[in-house]
């Protein structure tokens, strides 16, 4: 795990697995972004869920206990000057 604060996505093999997560993650009121998946995590089109790494834990048990897919969760690339530094 990283800094607390440090952001993570979470890819899935499909939408319908990313919007079951978003589902439940918005619930609890934990903090997501969806976003389009990076060609640099993975080749396939698709969505992906933004999160803080301070997150993980609780997030990790969820998908577990509802029985959410997903393909990996891998750190958010910082990037200086990005027009996209709100989200989260």
């Amino acid at each position: 795990m990283g800094r607390p604060d440090e952001k993570i996505y979470i890819t899935f093999p499909n939408h319908n697995e990313g919007l079951r997560l978003s589902k439940e993650l918005k619930e609890l009121g934990i903090k997501y972004t969806i976003s389009p998946t990076p060609r640099s995590v993975s080749t396939c089109c698709g969505i992906s869920l933004i999160v803080l790494d301070k997150d993980r834990g609780i997030i990790s048990r969820l998908i577990e206990e509802k029985g959410i897919t997903i393909d990996t969760i891998v750190p958010f690339p910082a990037r200086k000057n990005s027009p996209y530094k709100g989200s989260c």
